[in-house]
């Protein structure tokens, strides 16, 4: 009898874990849409309440021999944890989120994310010799990791060290991920379908781009600006600095055309108006000029 007694007790010991850990996900959930919607410091709260649930549970886990799910629980509650940074860095309290990615490491010193995001924050406030540190550990730990690449290049980029930046946006723009698309319905209809697979390389085109007008390679920039524009040609600002470039080479009718592809996308870009406007002056179409810049 004493047996099936225990059979029974067992089994209600695992509704109730069970039952816990439903608490502590949906508690984690809620945090998660409140990081969302921008409430940040209400986000932050039920983070540290589902990590408690969590250390509980561990420690309960541990008092009764459950050293496996006791290990997975102290995972869970250190991920929970670090995810803090990441609305600590929007609230601009970026020392607070490194102590918390400090305290990661310390516990998981071969998980590359909280290095990588420790490099990434250590990036954002200027303190770029320890951010490159950080960075090529994470690389170390994950070669093919292309946010770390592209955080390395725009870190070597702030130091101008422009020639070994362009080297690490081609890594990062190499092993970056590709763009979700889904196929059409009855696509084996199609006889001659694109073979093109566009990466999700924008940005690290347009800031190749940047880099490689540092050099004073105009051409191999207009190429860059181009690459990002066909991946992403709603993007103003790659079209602002394609014409900047342009007016650089005196192809003034191609510079004319990326001012007001700019303004397309965005209507109040000051600096593409004032731009187009400029040259229009410069190439004696002044009315043109009064006209454009009377209509906004």
């Amino acid at each position: 009898m004493s047996g099936i007694k225990d059979m029974f007790q067992q089994a209600s010991y695992k509704r109730k874990l069970k039952q816990i850990v439903k608490n502590a996900e949906s508690t984690y959930g809620k945090g998660y849409v409140l990081h969302e919607i921008g409430r940040f410091e209400e986000a932050l709260e039920k983070y540290d309440e589902a990590a408690s649930i969590w250390e509980e549970l561990q420690q309960e886990m541990i008092q009764n021999g459950m050293e496996d799910e006791a290990k997975n629980a102290l995972n869970r509650e250190l991920e929970i944890r670090f995810n803090k940074c990441f609305i600590l860095f929007k609230l601009d309290k970026k020392e607070e989120a490194l102590t918390i990615i400090e305290n990661t490491i310390q516990k998981k010193p071969d998980d590359m994310k909280p290095i990588f995001s420790k490099g990434f924050i250590l990036f954002n406030i200027g303190r770029y010799d320890e951010a490159l540190r950080m960075l090529d550990l994470a690389i170390s730990l994950e070669p093919e990791y292309p946010d770390a690449w592209s955080c390395k290049a725009n870190t070597l980029y702030q130091l101008e060290r422009f020639e070994e930046a362009l080297e690490c946006y081609e890594k990062a723009i190499e092993f970056a991920d590709i763009m979700h698309f889904n196929f059409p319905r009855y696509s084996f209809l199609n006889m001659n379908p694109d073979p093109t697979i566009k990466k999700n390389a924008s940005g690290i085109w347009y800031c190749k781009a940047n880099t490689l007008e540092k050099l004073g390679k105009h051409k191999e920039a207009i190429d860059a600006y181009n690459s990002a524009l066909e991946i992403k040609p709603a993007f103003s600002d790659a079209w602002y600095c394609m014409g900047t470039t342009l007016e650089e080479l005196g192809e003034n009718e191609n510079a004319l055309n990326a001012y007001s592809n700019a303004l397309e996308v965005e209507r109040g870009f000051t600096a593409a108006l004032e731009n187009k406007a400029n040259l229009l002056y410069k190439l004696g179409r002044e009315e043109e000029a009064k006209e454009l810049l009377g209509s906004n």
